[in-house]
């Protein structure tokens, strides 16, 4: 192990560190990557990324504009979270200056063991919680109450159940690089069903849905057509026998409950969204109004990937941030276009699919460890700048 640490350049070891802290809980990742991000600053690899990455710049923009609104509702909440975004797009940002096609493999064959860890680490706190219901045999319950949904070291299941999409996604990806030997299959098999049953033990129902479809269409990318049709159709058998059967899907019982909760977090979003349709009131905004409108849930966020950005960051927000995405996804186009590597576009899309599904009922993207994850793996396109860039 440290012989092969020794083998990474400087920017390498650093990324490398960055990527074991996905894998702490919360504040220690974040204090993590607030010291190396600090020391970036000093040493001017933040400057050079924000230098030579296209549309960078507009991540300080909207970071500025972000701090004003909050500052002008006095949402303290916000103002102190901008910071937090504006580092884990400045994270992203060494990653895509620094990453190549082989660091990124290194890399992505790391987090899949540590996912394991993370996983085993899951499954002992769920024998733990079977212990304080007095059951002292194993046996699959799910329960509803949050504190007694396998988490790990993330803040809270479903927010692991995201992140578990991920890992699932990235063994996927190197499954279908067929670049391994037989023994690392084995093990990419073994680890992939560990993280599902754990996926299965957060009780996180979304999670399914925008895993299958994140699949299926990795599976379109990379040219695997009958298997796409396989697991499409698979998909599809899957819906209609849950759709029958719904006392196989976990925590059914408090479904009408947990959605007419989702219901009354939307209606208060909506109108304040109504009333703050250009700039929001910074990131965090639902929390900051709620206790506003009566009989509004208390909770962080909007819980909604497509409601809570413009709830937050309001039409011209999105409209400052938006040019960075732009100017990536044409990166991304450009890749696919020149056949470097479409595993890797059917990852980086199969996330972006997989969040937005999964947000449908939830904001977990909007978090430490699933923020950064995401942004990293969809700049991972370039891992190939020099090709993206000679296409120019």
């Amino acid at each position: 192990m440290f012989t092969f640490f020794k083998q990474l350049t400087r920017e390498e070891k650093l990324m490398t560190i960055m990527i074991i802290a996905l894998f702490l809980p919360m504040i220690p990742c974040a204090l993590v990557w607030l010291i190396l991000t600090l020391y970036l600053l000093k040493t001017g690899d933040i400057k050079s990324a924000y230098q030579h990455i296209k549309g960078s710049r507009f991540i300080l923009f909207f970071t500025i504009l972000q701090l004003l609104v909050s500052l002008f509702y006095q949402n303290w909440i916000g103002f102190g979270f901008t910071f937090l975004l504006v580092m884990f797009f400045t994270i992203s940002l060494f990653f895509r200056e620094h990453l190549t096609p082989r660091f990124f493999e290194t890399m992505t064959t790391l987090i899949i063991y540590l996912s394991a860890v993370v996983g085993i680490i899951g499954f002992i706190q769920y024998m733990y919680i079977l212990h304080t219901f007095n059951i002292d045999h194993f046996e699959i319950i799910i329960f509803n109450t949050p504190p007694n949904r396998v988490h790990s070291v993330y803040f809270n299941s479903n927010y692991y159940a995201m992140m578990i999409n991920f890992f699932v996604g990235i063994t996927f990806y190197k499954i279908l690089n067929k670049s391994y030997s037989i023994k690392r299959l084995v093990s990419y098999i073994l680890i992939t069903l560990l993280n599902l049953f754990i996926l299965y033990l957060t009780g996180c129902r979304t999670a399914w849905p925008a895993l299958m479809a994140g699949l299926v269409i990795m599976l379109l990318y990379s040219h695997h057509k009958k298997l796409f049709a396989l697991l499409a159709s698979l998909s599809g058998v899957a819906v209609v026998f849950l759709a029958t059967h719904p006392r196989y899907i976990p925590r059914m019982s408090n479904f009408k409950h947990y959605l007419g909760v989702r219901l009354n977090i939307w209606r208060v979003a909506l109108l304040n969204i109504k009333t703050h349709p250009l700039f929001g009131e910074g990131p965090m905004t639902y929390w900051h109004i709620y206790k506003n409108y009566p009989n509004a849930h208390p909770t962080q966020h909007a819980h909604n990937v497509f409601i809570d950005p413009v709830l937050s960051f309001g039409i011209v927000g999105i409209a400052t941030i938006a040019p960075y995405f732009v100017a990536s996804t044409k990166r991304l186009h450009k890749l696919h276009k020149l056949g470097c590597n479409d595993n890797l576009v059917g990852l980086i899309v199969g996330f972006i699919l997989m969040t937005l599904i999964h947000g449908c009922l939830d904001y977990t993207i909007f978090f430490v460890q699933t923020s950064v994850l995401f942004l990293i793996i969809i700049g991972s396109f370039d891992a190939y700048k020099k090709e993206i860039d000679s296409a120019d």
